[in-house]
């Protein structure tokens, strides 16, 4: 008897973690896999149903990708996971936002910056022009010259290890703008489009713009009024950029509906992008 009981109490432990619920990462990872997941709806919820009904994201994806999970936020009853995709020419980025139910987690939904598709063939046009069509081009373009063009449309349709790579080497000059619109007093408790807009042509501030392929500076886009946005680029709703705020719990919270992604790049600085409700991926 005595060896029995030894034997049960040994088993206990595996018992207990085989029936413990998943974490978001966990669940992630087992989403992502390219080798399917039998118990795929046990863990979605909402639109992910429907997203996914037959197959897990990792089965609709070509094989050849590699893919890693990063959790960037969990709480009491939300969660997001980030996860990179990528091959030897490209990477791409999706984002599961995950919501608790009776003490299970769910994935929800799953997002990534949507609208891009046009970044692609206008950037592979702009980057086979000849040196006579570039100087065309600068002339007609004055405010976004063609070196800005091309770097921009590289940040906005580009990986966010691509937009926190160009933000490390070019932080000094970050903080240099960040430092000249905080000085200058441009975003007041009561902004105004005509405050936004001395800040975007400040003679000192429009050429750091430019270098460091910024489209404007705002204190709109988020729901954080007191957070500096250094937008990269975007259409309509779906934006992508660097949001700065110095105090970790004024940084507006992740959500599927609107900002569907907030990832810490340096201390006080975050790289964010935004969807709308009518256009997700």
């Amino acid at each position: 008897m005595k060896y029995f009981l030894f034997f049960l109490l040994l088993g206990l432990p595996q018992a207990l973690s085989a029936h413990r619920p998943l974490e978001p990462l966990q669940i992630a990872r087992e989403f992502v896999d390219t080798d399917g997941w039998p118990e795929m709806k046990e863990h979605l919820c909402c639109e992910a149903e429907q997203q996914a009904k037959n197959q897990t994201l990792g089965q609709q994806i070509p094989a050849r990708l590699q893919r890693s999970c990063q959790l960037l936020q969990q709480g009491a009853s939300t969660a997001v996971v980030a996860v990179e995709l990528r091959d030897s020419v490209s990477r791409n980025d999706f984002y599961l936002h995950f919501a608790k139910e009776n003490d299970t987690w769910k994935l929800q939904a799953i997002r990534s910056l949507s609208m891009t598709q046009l970044g692609s063939p206008m950037l592979k046009l702009l980057t086979a022009m000849p040196p006579a069509e570039v100087a065309q081009y600068n002339q007609k373009h004055p405010d976004a010259n063609h070196d800005f063009t091309v770097g921009n449309l590289k940040l906005w349709i580009g990986a966010d290890a691509d937009i926190i790579d160009h933000f490390t080497h070019h932080q000094a000059d970050f903080q240099k703008a960040l430092r000249l619109v905080q000085a200058r007093k441009y975003f007041p408790a009561d902004t105004t489009a005509d405050n936004e807009e001395a800040a975007n042509t400040d003679p000192e501030i429009r050429p750091l713009l430019r270098k460091l392929y910024i489209s404007r500076v705002t204190q709109q886009e988020t729901d954080c009024n007191s957070c500096i946005k250094f937008i990269i680029g975007g259409r309509i709703d779906n934006t992508v950029g660097l949001l700065y705020q110095p105090k970790a719990a004024e940084v507006p919270k992740m959500n599927p509906d609107r900002l569907i992604v907030v990832r810490t790049i340096s201390k006080g600085w975050y790289l964010y992008k935004t969807t709308s409700g009518n256009n997700r991926q």
